[in-house]
């Protein structure tokens, strides 16, 4: 009978323990909870653990420190760590030490799943590795025999896999090895790997492996191998007597995990350069108050307001960051509700009026001649609807007009927001929902923002099924036009 996969999970909140293990406990696991890294280590001391999930901060003996005595002294044992969205690049470090995957917080009970199901296949495949090295007599010649009862395991698997003798030549591969490492020769098997492999490391380290006799873990970039990023871990296949028959090398796809590491760093350095330069600008004001002598309160009152404005656009900027991590992440549950179209529009108009007074703008409302009706969230559509008319009173001049319209079709309710503004270059106008991006110019010069706004919009439409498109002419005006999914009017 099959053991169950056994799972231990070490966290200090209790509510993350209790989660993960509600999360599973609809599987054939056997699950144990320990609340900090010591009692971690002993509990894998005394029993033997398939998989842990591991929380990265904890007071006492951290994440780190239990990965690090996992991998000296248990490395079979498959670690999945759990973080914070401010901590995602430790998490990174992690796996870099060693982890096979990580899980940020907050989770879904299905993403959860998800990852540990994946522990799970990558655990059963390496038990039936270890069965097969360990099984007496056995040699490469019986693995090609045994190729069509493994068929199926091969197939599955993501990974590229190539089994060679001690001279180096392919015995066995499975499908994804063709495709992934780009191979040309065919047939690939009876043939020394240097013909199917170019690169001068790989066939190496194969060497080294069958050499010495112990595995070697090695990074490809890509342009070596192919045109992906690969991970090689290497071993050699023994048999019970120890003797060295040849090696198994596993090359994995590491491509996205390495452009989420760039992208990381990208996201780090702009959020650093969006955070630093407005408080270097609320410092420099302060010490310009502090010149100031007791007779000039104007001056004291303007740069008060400016201070005020600053903070409040980096008050704004750190939660449109935290929204767009929560509609990223999954973490967000929209609570969809009948709405009508009109009345929330008409709402917005409202709240929005005074800032186009205060500017001179001409704000016309054109709503749709019947009631329409949608399953949104009223928040977050809100939302969406504020930030499009506030970028459109923001880049138009005085004197200028901002016009909301809606139209209503058969399956769609369609809210054009234009405005007779500084518009939009043509070359400009597929990064605006980009995170960050702003058009730079003379025109854009005194207007503040942090660039997120559309990119939350973008994200919370997506969340509803919906849309938004833009039309942009300089000088004449931009136009965003979005589109929501109608449900029938009886409904409502």
């Amino acid at each position: 009978m099959t053991k169950p996969i056994r799972i231990l999970i070490v966290d200090d909140e209790k509510v993350i323990r209790e989660g993960c293990a509600r999360s599973l406990s609809d599987r054939d696991y056997e699950i144990h909870k320990e609340e900090n890294g010591e009692k971690g280590i002993s509990r894998l001391q005394e029993q033997r653990f398939d998989i842990v999930l591991l929380d990265l901060l904890m007071p006492g003996m951290d994440g780190f420190s239990v990965l690090k005595w996992i991998v000296a002294h248990q490395p079979e044992v498959l670690v999945i760590v759990i973080t914070g969205f401010a901590t995602v690049v430790k998490a990174v470090e992690a796996m870099k030490l060693g982890a096979f995957d990580f899980v940020g917080k907050p989770f879904t009970p299905d993403y959860i799943r998800l990852v540990v199901e994946r522990a799970v296949e990558k655990r059963t495949l390496m038990n039936e590795a270890s069965r097969l090295r360990e099984e007496k007599n056995l040699d490469l010649e019986t693995i090609v025999e045994e190729q069509s009862r493994l068929q199926t395991v091969f197939s599955c698997m993501e990974g590229a896999i190539l089994v060679t003798n001690r001279e180096g030549v392919v015995v066995l591969h499975n499908p994804a090895a063709i495709k992934l490492l780009e191979i040309q020769t065919d047939p690939v098997i009876g043939k020394p790997l240097a013909d199917s492999i170019r690169d001068q490391n790989a066939i190496a380290m194969v060497k080294d492996v069958v050499g010495i006799g112990s595995a070697i873990t090695k990074e490809f970039p890509p342009g070596s191998i192919s045109r992906l990023y690969l991970r090689a871990h290497c071993a050699p296949v023994r048999t019970s007597t120890g003797k060295t028959l040849g090696s198994v090398t596993v090359f994995e796809d590491i491509t996205t995990h390495k452009r989420i590491d760039e992208q990381k760093s990208e996201f780090v350095a702009m959020v650093a350069h969006e955070l630093r330069a407005p408080l270097a600008s609320i410092e420099q004001m302060f010490y310009a108050i502090a010149l100031c002598d007791e007779n000039d309160g104007d001056r004291r009152q303007h740069l008060q307001n400016r201070i005020s404005v600053r903070i409040k656009d980096q008050l704004q900027l750190i939660e449109n960051l935290l929204s767009l991590s929560r509609l990223e992440s999954g973490a967000v549950v929209l609570t969809l509700e009948t709405e009508n179209g009109n009345t929330i529009l008409a709402d917005v108009i409202e709240a929005v009026r005074p800032r186009t007074e205060n500017k001179d703008l001409k704000l016309q409302y054109q709503p749709a001649p019947q009631d329409w009706w949608a399953q949104v969230d009223h928040d977050q559509i809100r939302v969406v609807f504020t930030n499009i008319v506030d970028n459109a009173i923001k880049y138009s001049p005085a004197g200028g007009t901002v016009t909301v319209s809606v139209s209503v079709g058969s399956s769609l309710a369609k809210v054009a927001i234009a405005d007779t503004g500084i518009g939009i270059e043509a070359e400009n106008l597929p990064n605006i929902f980009e995170k960050f991006f702003r058009v730079k110019g003379k025109a854009t010069r005194g207007i503040t923002g942090s660039g997120l706004g559309l990119s939350l919009v973008k994200k919370i439409l997506e969340a509803h099924k919906g849309y938004i498109d833009v039309s942009s002419q300089p000088n004449q005006g931009t136009t965003f036009t979005i589109s929501l999914p109608l449900i029938p009017s009886g409904v409502a």
